[in-house]
């Protein structure tokens, strides 16, 4: 199947990179994606498009990896090219139901992705409408390039969009606000970044590999008056925990549209 992507931003682009990575035909992927997508192309040695219609027309399945806010504007442009097509949103606040009232697909998959994808180790949730089992086995394959994909109801995107999708920019926060502890500690920006990104890449395969409790493993860490419980202490005193859960709904609600 023939894949085209509407859009090159940060995550189409993170996408694009993995698929071509792979044993995927490099002339089964076309993008239309501007000044930006033409680069990306050229740089892979893909297809580009000159509109969004005519990638419709190339395409089997047409990704839109664009932002919400021109959702409606390319939509009213392929939509007359979407017989017997997939199509795919990453958009986080576009039901199944109104992406089909705006354009009359009835091939509809929803999916959240999340930029780890770039590297093969992103979570990606799918929710299908339309399509049939060896097309959802398909699109699932496609998917599992980028990391790990969870069949969620539709329901549930809010929430996987604050806990997946947005979650990154968390862990950023977190290794940047690390690191300056670490600049003040007396060791240099760049080691910092280098020692605390793999210490949070160790605690998470740490936590998914052994699918123990974060609070057990957190409990390993902490010796009785030790320097490690001194820390958790010091964070939950400045309200570490209610800060994360309100984050997280904050993001949940804002998602929901």
């Amino acid at each position: 199947m023939k894949i085209g992507f509407i859009g090159a931003g940060n995550m189409g682009a993170a996408m694009i990179e993995a698929l071509v990575g792979t044993e995927f035909e490099k002339d089964k992927i076309c993008v239309y994606g501007r000044e930006k997508g033409e680069k990306l192309c050229a740089k892979l040695g893909i297809k580009s498009t000159k509109n969004e219609a005519v990638l419709a027309n190339f395409a089997d399945i047409i990704i839109l990896a664009i932002k919400p806010a021109v959702y409606e504007s390319v939509l009213e442009k392929i939509k007359y090219n979407l017989e017997n097509k997939i199509l795919i949103s990453l958009a986080p606040n576009f039901s199944i139901s109104r992406i089909g009232e705006l354009c009359g697909a009835q091939k509809i998959v929803r999916a959240m992705p999340n930029t780890p994808a770039k590297i093969s180790l992103g979570n990606t949730a799918l929710c299908f409408s339309g399509v049939s089992e060896e097309e959802k086995a398909k699109i699932m394959e496609i998917f599992s390039v980028f990391g790990q994909t969870y069949e969620i109801d539709e329901s549930k995107f809010a929430i996987f969009t604050a806990i997946s999708g947005s979650l990154p920019a968390m862990i950023f926060n977190l290794i940047e606000a690390a690191s300056d502890g670490a600049v003040r500690g007396g060791i240099a920006r760049e080691m910092a970044h280098d020692i605390i990104a793999n210490a949070v890449l160790g605690s998470a395969s740490l936590c998914a590999r052994t699918k123990a409790h974060p609070r057990a493993l957190k409990d390993e860490v902490c010796s009785p008056g030790g320097t490690t419980i001194e820390m958790v202490a010091t964070l939950e005193k400045m309200g570490f925990a209610t800060a994360i859960i309100e984050a997280i709904k904050a993001c949940e609600e804002k998602a929901k549209g």
